[in-house]
Protein backbone atom coordinates (compact mmCIF):
# COMPACT_ATOMS: atom_id res chain seq x y z
CA UNK A 1 0.00 0.00 0.00
CA UNK A 2 2.74 2.25 1.23
CA UNK A 3 4.63 1.90 -2.53
CA UNK A 4 1.42 2.35 -4.37
CA UNK A 5 0.63 5.92 -2.08
CA UNK A 6 3.89 6.65 -3.25
CA UNK A 7 3.91 5.84 -7.04
CA UNK A 8 0.58 8.00 -6.92
CA UNK A 9 2.40 10.99 -5.33
CA UNK A 10 5.21 10.69 -8.11
CA UNK A 11 2.84 10.73 -10.95
CA UNK A 12 0.86 14.18 -9.35
CA UNK A 13 4.23 15.81 -8.33
CA UNK A 14 5.87 15.01 -12.03
CA UNK A 15 4.37 17.16 -14.41
CA UNK A 16 5.38 18.16 -17.97
CA UNK A 17 4.44 22.13 -19.34
CA UNK A 18 4.27 22.48 -22.91
CA UNK A 19 5.46 25.68 -24.19
CA UNK A 20 4.12 26.88 -28.04
CA UNK A 21 6.29 29.34 -29.61
CA UNK A 22 6.72 30.65 -33.62
CA UNK A 23 10.38 30.81 -32.64
CA UNK A 24 11.97 27.50 -34.20
CA UNK A 25 15.44 29.24 -34.48
CA UNK A 26 15.60 29.46 -30.21
CA UNK A 27 14.79 26.05 -29.83
CA UNK A 28 18.41 24.73 -28.80
CA UNK A 29 18.67 27.99 -26.27
CA UNK A 30 15.24 26.70 -24.53
CA UNK A 31 16.32 23.30 -24.10
CA UNK A 32 20.15 23.72 -23.11
CA UNK A 33 20.05 27.15 -21.11
CA UNK A 34 16.62 28.32 -20.47
CA UNK A 35 14.54 25.42 -19.26
CA UNK A 36 17.58 23.86 -17.53
CA UNK A 37 17.87 26.66 -15.19
CA UNK A 38 14.10 26.70 -14.41
CA UNK A 39 13.84 22.86 -13.77
CA UNK A 40 17.36 23.09 -11.17
CA UNK A 41 14.75 25.51 -8.88
CA UNK A 42 11.66 23.31 -10.11
CA UNK A 43 12.81 20.09 -10.20
CA UNK A 44 9.05 18.47 -9.76
CA UNK A 45 8.30 20.61 -13.19
CA UNK A 46 9.27 19.19 -16.52
CA UNK A 47 9.24 21.88 -19.40
CA UNK A 48 9.45 21.05 -23.21
CA UNK A 49 9.81 23.73 -25.71
CA UNK A 50 7.64 23.16 -29.23
CA UNK A 51 7.71 25.54 -31.91
CA UNK A 52 5.58 26.11 -34.91
CA UNK A 53 6.71 27.36 -38.31
CA UNK A 54 6.53 31.16 -37.97
CA UNK A 55 3.88 31.78 -40.32
CA UNK A 56 1.26 28.84 -39.91
CA UNK A 57 1.57 29.44 -35.69
CA UNK A 58 -1.27 31.69 -34.76
CA UNK A 59 -3.58 30.06 -36.80
CA UNK A 60 -2.71 26.47 -35.72
CA UNK A 61 -2.43 27.57 -32.27
CA UNK A 62 -5.87 29.15 -32.55
CA UNK A 63 -7.06 25.83 -33.65
CA UNK A 64 -5.71 23.90 -31.09
CA UNK A 65 -6.73 26.46 -28.41
CA UNK A 66 -9.92 25.99 -29.68
CA UNK A 67 -10.28 22.43 -29.15
CA UNK A 68 -8.25 22.39 -26.41
CA UNK A 69 -5.43 20.46 -27.55
CA UNK A 70 -2.83 23.26 -26.81
CA UNK A 71 -0.15 23.94 -24.32
CA UNK A 72 0.36 24.96 -20.98
CA UNK A 73 2.18 27.86 -21.74
CA UNK A 74 1.34 30.09 -24.64
CA UNK A 75 3.83 32.81 -27.01
CA UNK A 76 1.87 35.58 -27.68
CA UNK A 77 2.40 38.23 -30.22
CA UNK A 78 1.62 41.54 -29.31
CA UNK A 79 -0.71 43.70 -29.60
CA UNK A 80 -4.14 43.30 -31.85
CA UNK A 81 -2.28 39.60 -32.67
CA UNK A 82 -3.30 38.99 -29.02
CA UNK A 83 -6.34 40.24 -28.85
CA UNK A 84 -8.48 37.29 -29.99
CA UNK A 85 -6.89 35.06 -27.73
CA UNK A 86 -7.95 36.71 -24.81
CA UNK A 87 -11.18 37.89 -25.74
CA UNK A 88 -12.25 34.06 -26.50
CA UNK A 89 -11.22 33.44 -22.96
CA UNK A 90 -8.25 31.27 -23.95
CA UNK A 91 -5.93 32.77 -21.72
CA UNK A 92 -5.67 33.01 -18.20
CA UNK A 93 -5.57 37.01 -16.84
CA UNK A 94 -2.19 37.49 -14.44
CA UNK A 95 -2.36 39.03 -11.16
CA UNK A 96 -0.80 42.17 -9.73
CA UNK A 97 1.95 39.57 -7.91
CA UNK A 98 3.20 38.38 -11.37
CA UNK A 99 3.52 41.82 -12.99
CA UNK A 100 4.79 43.54 -9.91
CA UNK A 101 7.99 44.09 -12.34
CA UNK A 102 6.89 45.05 -15.00
CA UNK A 103 5.83 48.59 -15.38
CA UNK A 104 2.54 49.63 -17.77
CA UNK A 105 4.46 50.85 -20.99
CA UNK A 106 6.30 47.17 -20.93
CA UNK A 107 2.34 45.65 -20.29
CA UNK A 108 0.49 47.45 -22.82
CA UNK A 109 1.06 44.53 -25.66
CA UNK A 110 -0.91 42.53 -23.57
CA UNK A 111 -2.97 44.36 -21.72
CA UNK A 112 -6.97 44.79 -22.27
CA UNK A 113 -7.93 48.29 -23.98
CA UNK A 114 -9.05 49.24 -20.96
CA UNK A 115 -6.42 49.17 -19.15
CA UNK A 116 -8.07 46.61 -16.63
CA UNK A 117 -6.49 43.03 -17.50
CA UNK A 118 -3.21 41.79 -18.48
CA UNK A 119 -3.11 38.05 -20.16
CA UNK A 120 0.53 37.71 -21.11
CA UNK A 121 3.70 38.13 -19.08
CA UNK A 122 5.70 40.64 -21.22
CA UNK A 123 9.43 39.23 -21.75
CA UNK A 124 11.28 40.64 -24.61
CA UNK A 125 11.75 43.61 -27.17
CA UNK A 126 13.98 43.66 -30.26
CA UNK A 127 15.44 46.55 -31.77
CA UNK A 128 15.30 47.56 -35.46
CA UNK A 129 18.57 48.33 -37.60
CA UNK A 130 21.00 47.40 -40.60
CA UNK A 131 23.58 45.14 -40.19
CA UNK A 132 26.70 45.39 -42.55
CA UNK A 133 29.84 43.14 -43.46
CA UNK A 134 32.44 45.31 -41.89
CA UNK A 135 35.24 43.70 -44.47
CA UNK A 136 32.94 44.60 -47.52
CA UNK A 137 33.26 48.56 -46.34
CA UNK A 138 36.59 48.41 -45.31
CA UNK A 139 37.84 46.85 -48.83
CA UNK A 140 35.73 49.69 -50.89
CA UNK A 141 36.72 52.44 -48.04
CA UNK A 142 33.07 52.94 -47.31
CA UNK A 143 31.42 54.05 -44.41
CA UNK A 144 28.80 53.46 -42.37
CA UNK A 145 25.72 55.95 -43.60
CA UNK A 146 23.94 58.60 -41.30
CA UNK A 147 21.64 59.77 -44.13
CA UNK A 148 19.56 58.33 -46.68
CA UNK A 149 21.47 59.78 -49.82
CA UNK A 150 24.32 58.26 -47.98
CA UNK A 151 23.11 54.94 -48.23
CA UNK A 152 21.96 55.33 -51.45
CA UNK A 153 25.30 56.17 -52.38
CA UNK A 154 27.01 53.52 -50.77
CA UNK A 155 24.63 51.08 -52.37
CA UNK A 156 25.45 52.31 -55.54
CA UNK A 157 29.18 52.06 -54.80
CA UNK A 158 29.02 47.97 -53.97
CA UNK A 159 26.71 48.08 -56.84
CA UNK A 160 29.49 48.89 -59.27
CA UNK A 161 32.11 46.78 -57.34
CA UNK A 162 30.31 43.95 -58.84
CA UNK A 163 31.43 41.71 -56.23
CA UNK A 164 28.81 41.00 -53.96
CA UNK A 165 25.11 42.06 -53.55
CA UNK A 166 24.85 45.50 -52.01
CA UNK A 167 20.96 44.81 -50.06
CA UNK A 168 20.20 41.19 -48.53
CA UNK A 169 16.65 41.76 -49.12
CA UNK A 170 13.70 39.39 -50.34
CA UNK A 171 10.59 39.45 -51.03
CA UNK A 172 9.57 36.04 -51.21
CA UNK A 173 8.16 35.23 -47.86
CA UNK A 174 6.94 38.88 -47.66
CA UNK A 175 6.64 40.00 -44.17
CA UNK A 176 10.23 41.60 -44.13
CA UNK A 177 8.63 44.06 -46.57
CA UNK A 178 6.52 45.74 -43.97
CA UNK A 179 7.92 44.55 -40.64
CA UNK A 180 11.51 45.37 -41.63
CA UNK A 181 11.60 48.01 -44.31
CA UNK A 182 8.45 50.33 -44.07
CA UNK A 183 7.39 49.63 -40.16
CA UNK A 184 11.68 49.62 -39.23
CA UNK A 185 13.38 51.74 -41.65
CA UNK A 186 10.28 54.17 -42.01
CA UNK A 187 9.86 56.51 -38.54
CA UNK A 188 12.40 58.60 -39.28
CA UNK A 189 10.31 60.23 -42.56
CA UNK A 190 6.73 60.43 -40.13
CA UNK A 191 8.45 61.29 -36.94
CA UNK A 192 7.69 58.05 -35.06
CA UNK A 193 4.92 58.33 -32.43
CA UNK A 194 3.91 61.66 -33.45
CA UNK A 195 2.45 59.86 -36.36
CA UNK A 196 1.27 56.20 -34.98
CA UNK A 197 -0.90 58.09 -32.69
CA UNK A 198 -2.32 60.28 -35.11
CA UNK A 199 -3.28 57.57 -37.08
CA UNK A 200 -5.09 55.73 -34.29
CA UNK A 201 -6.92 59.21 -33.38
CA UNK A 202 -8.06 59.54 -36.92
CA UNK A 203 -5.81 62.99 -37.37
CA UNK A 204 -3.22 61.38 -39.49
CA UNK A 205 -3.45 59.52 -42.83
CA UNK A 206 -1.13 57.30 -44.83
CA UNK A 207 -1.28 59.62 -47.49
CA UNK A 208 0.63 62.21 -45.79
CA UNK A 209 4.13 63.19 -46.96
CA UNK A 210 6.10 61.24 -44.16
CA UNK A 211 3.99 58.11 -45.47
CA UNK A 212 4.83 58.95 -48.90
CA UNK A 213 8.18 59.54 -48.53
CA UNK A 214 9.02 56.22 -46.80
CA UNK A 215 7.14 54.18 -49.93
CA UNK A 216 9.45 56.58 -52.38
CA UNK A 217 12.72 55.03 -50.60
CA UNK A 218 11.47 51.48 -50.41
CA UNK A 219 10.87 52.38 -54.62
CA UNK A 220 14.64 53.20 -54.98
CA UNK A 221 15.95 50.00 -53.25
CA UNK A 222 15.23 47.57 -56.18
CA UNK A 223 18.25 47.58 -57.94
CA UNK A 224 20.41 46.76 -55.23
CA UNK A 225 18.84 43.41 -54.35
CA UNK A 226 19.71 40.10 -55.10
CA UNK A 227 18.16 39.52 -59.45
CA UNK A 228 16.37 36.65 -57.70
CA UNK A 229 15.59 38.42 -54.94
CA UNK A 230 11.45 37.57 -55.36
CA UNK A 231 12.11 34.22 -54.80
CA UNK A 232 14.19 34.19 -52.22
CA UNK A 233 12.78 33.79 -48.65
CA UNK A 234 13.81 35.07 -45.65
CA UNK A 235 15.93 31.62 -44.66
CA UNK A 236 17.62 32.42 -48.02
CA UNK A 237 18.28 36.30 -47.21
CA UNK A 238 20.06 35.52 -43.91
CA UNK A 239 22.44 32.93 -45.76
CA UNK A 240 23.04 35.40 -48.10
CA UNK A 241 24.34 37.62 -45.83
CA UNK A 242 25.70 35.12 -43.74
CA UNK A 243 28.19 33.23 -45.73
CA UNK A 244 29.74 36.99 -46.96
CA UNK A 245 28.17 37.46 -49.92
CA UNK A 246 25.73 40.64 -49.18
CA UNK A 247 26.74 44.25 -47.80
CA UNK A 248 23.91 45.16 -45.59
CA UNK A 249 21.34 43.58 -44.11
CA UNK A 250 18.07 45.26 -43.08
CA UNK A 251 16.78 43.67 -39.94
CA UNK A 252 16.72 43.36 -36.14
CA UNK A 253 18.39 42.62 -32.96
CA UNK A 254 16.43 39.06 -32.74
CA UNK A 255 19.12 37.97 -35.99
CA UNK A 256 22.03 38.53 -33.70
CA UNK A 257 22.59 35.07 -32.87
CA UNK A 258 21.75 33.49 -36.80
CA UNK A 259 24.31 35.54 -37.82
CA UNK A 260 26.55 34.21 -35.12
CA UNK A 261 26.21 31.04 -34.51
CA UNK A 262 25.33 29.45 -38.22
CA UNK A 263 27.57 26.62 -39.45
CA UNK A 264 28.05 29.21 -42.04
CA UNK A 265 29.76 31.57 -39.49
CA UNK A 266 31.69 28.93 -37.63
CA UNK A 267 33.63 28.07 -41.12
CA UNK A 268 34.13 31.94 -42.14
CA UNK A 269 32.76 34.44 -39.98
CA UNK A 270 32.47 37.55 -41.48
CA UNK A 271 33.03 41.28 -39.21
CA UNK A 272 29.46 42.29 -38.02
CA UNK A 273 28.64 45.84 -37.56
CA UNK A 274 25.52 47.60 -36.98
CA UNK A 275 24.02 51.17 -38.02
CA UNK A 276 20.39 52.80 -37.09
CA UNK A 277 18.27 53.74 -39.86
CA UNK A 278 19.11 57.10 -41.87
CA UNK A 279 17.59 60.30 -41.36
CA UNK A 280 16.54 62.21 -44.23
CA UNK A 281 19.10 65.36 -43.03
CA UNK A 282 21.91 65.64 -40.96
CA UNK A 283 20.87 66.64 -37.13
CA UNK A 284 17.37 65.77 -38.16
CA UNK A 285 15.45 63.74 -34.81
CA UNK A 286 16.04 59.71 -35.20
CA UNK A 287 13.42 57.33 -34.24
CA UNK A 288 13.89 53.55 -33.51
CA UNK A 289 11.58 50.73 -33.93
CA UNK A 290 11.84 49.30 -30.14
CA UNK A 291 8.50 46.55 -30.71
CA UNK A 292 7.51 44.11 -27.85
CA UNK A 293 8.36 41.28 -29.47
CA UNK A 294 6.59 38.06 -27.28
CA UNK A 295 4.71 37.72 -23.81
CA UNK A 296 4.42 34.27 -22.57
CA UNK A 297 0.63 33.43 -21.29
CA UNK A 298 -1.07 30.58 -19.78
CA UNK A 299 -3.33 28.51 -21.62
CA UNK A 300 -6.65 28.42 -19.18
CA UNK A 301 -7.81 25.40 -19.61
CA UNK A 302 -4.42 24.06 -18.96
CA UNK A 303 -4.26 21.01 -16.74
CA UNK A 304 -1.11 22.45 -15.02
CA UNK A 305 -2.34 25.77 -14.39
CA UNK A 306 -0.84 26.19 -10.91
CA UNK A 307 2.44 24.74 -12.11
CA UNK A 308 2.49 26.90 -15.40
CA UNK A 309 2.00 29.50 -12.84
CA UNK A 310 5.49 29.01 -11.43
CA UNK A 311 7.14 29.21 -14.48
CA UNK A 312 5.50 32.60 -15.11
CA UNK A 313 6.70 33.78 -11.70
CA UNK A 314 10.52 33.04 -12.61
CA UNK A 315 10.05 34.81 -15.86
CA UNK A 316 9.77 38.23 -13.87
CA UNK A 317 12.68 37.65 -11.92
CA UNK A 318 15.84 39.13 -12.48
CA UNK A 319 17.45 35.83 -12.68
CA UNK A 320 15.89 34.89 -16.17
CA UNK A 321 16.05 39.03 -17.27
CA UNK A 322 19.45 38.22 -16.95
CA UNK A 323 19.87 34.99 -18.70
CA UNK A 324 17.68 35.77 -21.22
CA UNK A 325 19.97 38.64 -21.86
CA UNK A 326 23.25 36.38 -21.93
CA UNK A 327 21.11 34.01 -23.90
CA UNK A 328 19.14 34.91 -26.64
CA UNK A 329 21.34 37.58 -27.95
CA UNK A 330 19.14 40.67 -29.72
CA UNK A 331 16.23 40.25 -27.07
CA UNK A 332 15.95 42.79 -24.24
CA UNK A 333 14.12 41.86 -21.71
CA UNK A 334 10.73 43.86 -20.81
CA UNK A 335 11.21 43.67 -16.93
CA UNK A 336 12.41 46.51 -14.84
CA UNK A 337 15.63 44.63 -13.16
CA UNK A 338 18.61 46.16 -14.72
CA UNK A 339 20.90 43.67 -16.96
CA UNK A 340 24.20 43.99 -18.32
CA UNK A 341 24.66 43.46 -22.10
CA UNK A 342 27.47 41.93 -22.83
CA UNK A 343 27.10 41.61 -26.40
CA UNK A 344 28.83 44.45 -29.06
CA UNK A 345 26.11 44.70 -31.77
CA UNK A 346 23.55 44.84 -28.18
CA UNK A 347 25.25 47.46 -27.07
CA UNK A 348 25.53 49.71 -30.38
CA UNK A 349 21.60 48.99 -30.71
CA UNK A 350 20.99 49.72 -27.35
CA UNK A 351 22.86 52.97 -27.27
CA UNK A 352 20.96 54.00 -30.27
CA UNK A 353 17.96 54.88 -27.46
CA UNK A 354 19.55 57.40 -25.35
CA UNK A 355 19.87 60.11 -28.43
CA UNK A 356 16.94 59.12 -30.93
CA UNK A 357 12.92 58.47 -29.63
CA UNK A 358 11.61 55.08 -29.01
CA UNK A 359 8.32 54.00 -31.32
CA UNK A 360 7.03 50.78 -31.88
CA UNK A 361 5.63 49.05 -35.09
CA UNK A 362 3.20 51.46 -37.05
CA UNK A 363 0.22 49.49 -37.28
CA UNK A 364 0.96 46.48 -34.40
CA UNK A 365 -1.48 48.50 -31.86
CA UNK A 366 -4.95 48.26 -32.91
CA UNK A 367 -4.50 49.90 -36.91
CA UNK A 368 -5.13 45.82 -37.56
CA UNK A 369 -8.79 45.75 -36.40
CA UNK A 370 -9.72 45.81 -39.82
CA UNK A 371 -10.91 43.81 -42.29
CA UNK A 372 -8.97 42.79 -44.84
CA UNK A 373 -6.44 42.67 -41.85
CA UNK A 374 -4.03 45.88 -42.10
CA UNK A 375 -1.03 43.59 -42.06
CA UNK A 376 -1.66 41.50 -44.40
CA UNK A 377 -2.74 44.80 -46.91
CA UNK A 378 0.82 46.41 -46.06
CA UNK A 379 2.37 42.94 -46.78
CA UNK A 380 0.62 43.21 -50.12
CA UNK A 381 1.03 46.64 -50.85
CA UNK A 382 5.00 46.63 -49.57
CA UNK A 383 6.40 44.05 -51.94
CA UNK A 384 4.61 45.73 -54.84
CA UNK A 385 6.18 48.39 -54.07
CA UNK A 386 10.02 47.24 -53.51
CA UNK A 387 8.97 45.53 -57.17
CA UNK A 388 8.47 48.38 -58.81
CA UNK A 389 4.73 46.84 -59.65
CA UNK A 390 3.14 49.96 -57.80
CA UNK A 391 3.86 53.56 -57.22
CA UNK A 392 4.41 55.02 -53.49
CA UNK A 393 1.17 57.51 -54.05
CA UNK A 394 -0.96 53.86 -55.03
CA UNK A 395 0.39 52.14 -51.75
CA UNK A 396 -0.50 54.97 -49.51
CA UNK A 397 -3.63 55.47 -51.13
CA UNK A 398 -4.77 51.67 -50.92
CA UNK A 399 -3.46 51.42 -47.29
CA UNK A 400 -5.57 54.68 -46.84
CA UNK A 401 -8.60 53.32 -47.78
CA UNK A 402 -8.05 49.68 -45.73
CA UNK A 403 -7.44 52.54 -42.98
CA UNK A 404 -10.87 53.92 -42.92
CA UNK A 405 -12.90 51.11 -42.63
CA UNK A 406 -11.31 50.76 -38.87
CA UNK A 407 -13.77 50.94 -35.90
CA UNK A 408 -11.26 51.91 -33.58
CA UNK A 409 -10.76 55.38 -35.17
CA UNK A 410 -11.56 58.03 -32.83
Amino acid sequence: MLGLAMLVVGTVQAQVLTIESWRKDDQIFWDKVLIPAFQRQHPGIKVQFKPEEPLAYDARLEARLSTRRAGDLIFCRPFDASVRMQAKGYLLPLKEEALKNFNPQARRAWTTDDGQTTYCLPVAYVMHGLFYNKKILRDLKLEPPSTWDQFYQLLSQVAASKTVTPLALGTADMWESTQVVFTGLGPNFWEGEKARLGLMEGTVKFTDPGFVKAWRMMAQLKPYMHPQQNSLSNGDIQLLFATGNAAVYPSGSWDIDFLRSTSFAYKKSIDLGVFKPPVEHEGQPCHISVHPDFGIGVNKNSPNQAAALQFIAWLGTADFAQLLTDTLTGYFPLADHPVKINDPLGQDMMGWRRSCQDTIRLNAQKLNRVWPSMEEELWFANVKVLNQDISPEQAAQHIQRVHEKNAYLK
